[in-house]
């Protein structure tokens, strides 16, 4: 069964916020350029905020019946065009601890992606408060690590991060983009420390992400000792990594063909690894072995997998 990269961007489709905002309130927030400007950051993750939304400040939320998707459109394209509406959204974000609410000012507020947009996760992100801190990680998505002030958060975060599962989904979210390499160096030497972490899922995840973000090729080495690793998550991310790269070699044809061959390793693995054999050449020894490891794996509903003679 062929494994495919699965990265993050995250969107949500639940409900959307109904109604619109009865007023503005309080002073705009800090745009980027304003606080790159002054090289001041707010001590605390809603400084920004005079105070939470009164109740009636924004209108109920709903679940659509029909036209969701328009409506939310319709939501996003004035938040784009009227700051005080945007502002508003803003703060109701900052406060919202109902989870629908909540993620339906996220599907806008992500739609909009600006610099206030931009501004307000940064300052999330960085709270010591973990759903404040969680919450502005998700704003954060919608941005292409591109934006030097994504990528150095994300960076700095990962070098500092000791909970494995927010480690992981630190790494998870750095999507690849095209940036120069110096500004690639320091992610690559990150991923390079995770790809050791005692915990396989961060490993994991760090191997699909160096094999993205390495431009020079030079991925065998990495998908080689990922293969090797005593967890399956790892293995399949490095076969994963093997069929997104191209990378071929004598060393992982080897290791997938004992892989493919592992009567004890699962049955989703052993397919994985045959699907990923079909673009290596094999002699007539290596093809003897990769035809009886395609006979004996199963799919999902316990019946053979067919594989093309070759």
């Amino acid at each position: 069964m062929q494994l495919t990269l699965a990265l993050l961007a995250s969107a949500l489709t639940g409900a959307v916020v109904g109604s619109s905002i009865t007023r503005a309130i309080a002073a705009p927030l800090p745009t980027h350029a304003t606080a790159a400007a002054t090289g001041a950051a707010p001590r605390n993750a809603l400084a920004s905020f005079a105070r939470a939304p009164a109740q009636g400040d924004l209108a109920a939320y709903t679940y659509p019946a029909r036209n969701g998707d328009d409506n939310l459109d319709r939501m996003t394209q004035r938040a784009r065009r009227d700051p005080a509406y945007l502002r508003e959204l803003l703060r109701s974000y900052s406060f919202e601890t109902e989870l629908d609410k909540r993620g339906a000012l996220l599907a806008v507020l992500q739609g909009v992606a600006n610099q206030d947009v931009l501004q307000l996760g940064r300052q999330l992100a960085d709270s010591g408060d973990p759903e404040q801190r969680r919450n502005g990680l998700e704003l954060l998505k919608s941005f292409s690590l591109d934006v030097p002030e994504v990528r150095d958060l994300l960076s700095r975060q990962i070098q500092d991060e000791r909970d494995p599962a927010m480690l992981k989904q630190l790494v998870d979210m750095l999507t690849p983009a095209v940036i120069a390499s110096e500004d690639a160096a320091p992610l690559l030497d990150r991923l390079g420390t995770l790809r050791r972490h005692a915990d396989p899922a961060v490993r994991a995840s760090s191997v699909l992400q160096s094999v993205q973000w390495n431009k020079n090729g030079n991925n065998e080495d990495i998908l080689h000792q990922a293969i090797l690793d005593s967890d399956l998550a790892v293995r399949q991310a490095a076969i994963a990594g093997i069929n997104a790269s191209g990378t071929r070699s004598d060393r992982l044809k080897d290791a997938l063909l004992a892989l493919a061959s592992d009567s004890q390793t699962d049955a989703e693995t052993r397919n994985a690894a045959v699907f990923a054999l079909q673009n290596f050449a094999m002699n007539r020894g290596e093809y003897a072995l990769y035809r009886k490891a395609a006979e004996q794996v199963v799919d999902g509903d316990g019946h053979e997998r067919e594989y093309p003679q070759r």
